[in-house]
């Protein structure tokens, strides 16, 4: 079950990512290369399509060596769960805004500093969301159906 659950979120999350890029309407006004980092979402899915696979490898390297010791807790302690999605929610932030910092042109001003690193934050935040789902999903039984531990013989 473990190797599900490493494997099964992020194929799921890129799934996702994969239908929303393959049914845009804006699918098919790209220019390709030149796309990326303009900080809009063509340059995105330009990006996405191009670097999926290395994508995927460290996504499932992610899940395996960080994500799983902390869905290890929430399912041990379920009030972890605050803690741990608010730090990913920072974590995504931080990201967000060091990418966005990177691809902006200061000449565009802050305006689209901003509306990059909104776009970012909002892409990474709709991946953990799935991803978090998705192990919800497979782990459903632990959080309303607990095993009662069995009590001690007299």
């Amino acid at each position: 079950m473990r190797f599900l659950k490493i494997i099964f979120p992020p194929l799921v999350a890129f799934g996702v990512f994969a239908v929303l890029i393959k049914y845009n309407p804006l699918h098919h006004s790209f220019e390709g290369l030149a796309d990326i980092g303009d900080g809009t979402s063509y340059g995105l899915i330009t990006y996405y399509k191009i670097f999926a696979p290395f994508q995927l490898v460290i996504a499932l390297l992610t899940q395996y060596l960080f994500v799983m010791p902390l869905w290890d807790r929430i399912l041990k302690t379920p009030k972890a769960a605050i803690g741990v999605f608010t730090g990913i929610a920072l974590i995504c932030l931080v990201l967000a805004l060091s990418i966005a910092f990177m691809i902006w042109d200061a000449q565009t001003g802050t305006a689209h500093f901003l509306h990059i690193s909104k776009f970012m934050t909002a892409v990474q935040l709709f991946y953990w969301l799935i991803n978090f789902a998705v192990l919800f999903l497979l782990d459903i039984k632990t959080f309303f159906w607990p095993v009662k531990k069995k009590e001690a013989a007299d």
